[in-house]
């Protein structure tokens, strides 16, 4: 379940970042070039999305501790795709391996 929640958060976050104006048009993922053309669009989905995150980050770990763990996820989000898009280091197969990994950890370890 976090690992779901964070990817709900990065797609959030990415979207976010790719209706900003000052953000260079580097498209690995591919969407990029959608969310461009519909920046009005992009942001409604990704208000949804982070909306959609927050509540199952609630539901999962109550309230007041979901909210802060929702507000932890989405600095940490935040913080590698601004460091890594410009280096170009988000593509399919490192968030692929990334979220892979990540639930692989959670399932077994959890």
């Amino acid at each position: 379940m976090a690992t779901g929640i964070s990817l709900l958060t990065f797609i959030t976050f990415y979207l976010f970042y790719g209706t900003s104006k000052k953000m260079a048009s580097i498209g690995k993922l591919g969407i990029e070039k959608w969310i461009g053309e519909n920046r009005k669009i992009a942001q409604i989905a990704g208000l949804a999305l982070m909306v959609f995150s927050l509540g199952l980050s609630c539901f999962y770990w109550g309230l007041g501790s979901g909210t802060f763990t929702f507000f932890i996820i989405l600095m940490t989000v935040a913080s590698l795709v601004i460091l890594l898009a410009p280096l170009r280091l988000l593509n399919h197969r490192f968030l692929g391996i990334f979220f892979l990994c990540s639930f692989l950890f959670e399932t077994l370890l959890f």
